[in-house]
């Protein structure tokens, strides 16, 4: 039976081991500090020690991949080895832990978001209500009023309360929208929300924080005048997030792309008012979405638009194995409900020339419906980018 241990460790032993496989166990310094080993420290890993309430190996336990570096102990030190299976259990009564978690895992996943979107320079980073004015301009003229009563719903308040330069035109292009706001009013529990509506927009400012019970979210900012998506979300995950970290604006926009169950509460009810289980599946899922978004870093090396359209659909077909903690087995189709333009835009491309969307086609594993792509092997799809797969799984790109 799976159950929490905690383990002593004296100086200078070794609590993780660099290329061993990861047991399915998620690590907690109660005591003391560990540190990692100078010699197999990432060149990009700002964090050397984890101090008491610092954890590791969320990641690796649930991709089932192997530790990347080895972790010793620099003082003595006390360690929670908790069975992945039991995160839920374990941190709902300890909220104080489970906030700093999941400050610690947002921050990460926004710095991925943010190279990801490719905005991650201090022009980037100050994002600020007065770009509400801009999207919602940019939304009429995309012909998507809705989102844009959305953001000019968010910017007048903020423009009259900062002296905004663009209030009067704002007010203005409110006028030509104001009949397509509609608001959504979130109950206590579980709140239905209709296909494309605006949760909230980048620009905005707001704390509250959402879990999707059921359905679908999108997570998207604007590029470059072109629309990027940062994420597709799904049941059990949460959005908002980056709440933990400052009360700052919105760094993406959220809309849901089909009907959809959202549960909305503050950073303070997170442990308090969700269930043991909804909770495990929120650390889950972060981790997931962490392990995805490198990976998505790194299928953007691959300057082949369509071997790195392929790596994002067998990565889309990783990600649900995880889900439903499949392993091997039967070779069947994977169903995913993207578009063809969302997976171009979740993929970096902008424009794709007709002879490589052809060539897309005439593989045959696909079925490319209005709503959903249909992968019919996934086995044909890993033979088709076997290049620039690990042992492990893992798309892998060499850099000269």
């Amino acid at each position: 039976m799976a159950e929490v241990r905690i383990k002593d460790y004296k100086v200078g032993s070794t609590v993780v081991i660099q290329n061993a496989p990861n047991p399915g166990i998620f690590y907690i310094v109660r005591k003391g500090v560990l540190a990692i080993d100078t010699e197999h420290r990432l060149s990009d890993k700002v964090l050397s020690r984890f101090e008491p309430g610092d954890s590791f190996g969320l990641v690796s336990a649930l991709t089932g991949h192997h530790f990347l570096v080895t972790i010793y102990a620099a003082t003595e030190a006390q360690v929670a080895e908790i069975p992945v299976s039991m995160i839920g259990s374990y941190l709902k009564s300890q909220s104080e832990l489970a906030i700093k978690m999941l400050r610690l895992y947002s921050r990460e996943l926004r710095t991925i978001q943010l190279h990801l979107s490719k905005l991650d320079t201090p022009e980037g980073r100050a994002i600020t209500p007065e770009v509400l004015l801009h999207l919602a301009q940019k939304y009429i003229e995309w012909n998507k009023p809705h989102y844009a009563a959305r953001a000019l719903h968010e910017y007048i308040p903020w423009a009259e309360s900062n002296n905004g330069v663009y209030l009067e035109m704002a007010k203005e292009l409110w006028s030509s929208v104001e009949k397509d706001y509609k608001p959504i009013v979130f109950a206590a529990k579980a709140t239905p929300v209709p296909p494309d509506t605006m949760i909230f927009s980048e620009g905005e400012v707001g704390r509250e924080i959402f879990i999707i019970l059921a359905g679908s979210v999108k997570i998207m900012r604007i590029v470059r005048g072109e629309e990027f998506i940062i994420d597709i979300l799904g049941a059990g995950e949460l959005f908002g997030e980056m709440a933990f970290i400052e009360n700052a604006p919105r760094m993406g926009s959220a809309v849901t792309t089909q009907e959809s169950q959202i549960i909305r509460i503050t950073p303070e009810q997170l442990v308090s008012s969700v269930a043991e289980g909804v909770l495990q599946k929120i650390f889950e899922n972060m981790a997931r979405r962490i392990w995805f978004s490198h990976q998505r870093l790194i299928i953007f090396k691959i300057s082949d638009p369509l071997v790195r359209m392929y790596a994002y659909l067998y990565n889309l077909v990783r990600n649900q194995n995880l889900r439903t903690r499949e392993r091997g087995g039967q070779d069947h189709a994977y169903r995913f409900e993207i578009t063809f333009e969302e997976l171009k835009t979740l993929c970096g491309i902008v424009r794709l020339k007709d002879s490589t969307h052809a060539n897309f086609l005439s593989s045959g594993n696909f079925i490319l419906a209005p709503d959903s792509i249909t992968i019919k092997s996934k086995k044909r799809l890993e033979d088709t980018i076997a290049f620039y797969r690990a042992k492990s799984g893992q798309i892998i790109v060499e850099t000269k």
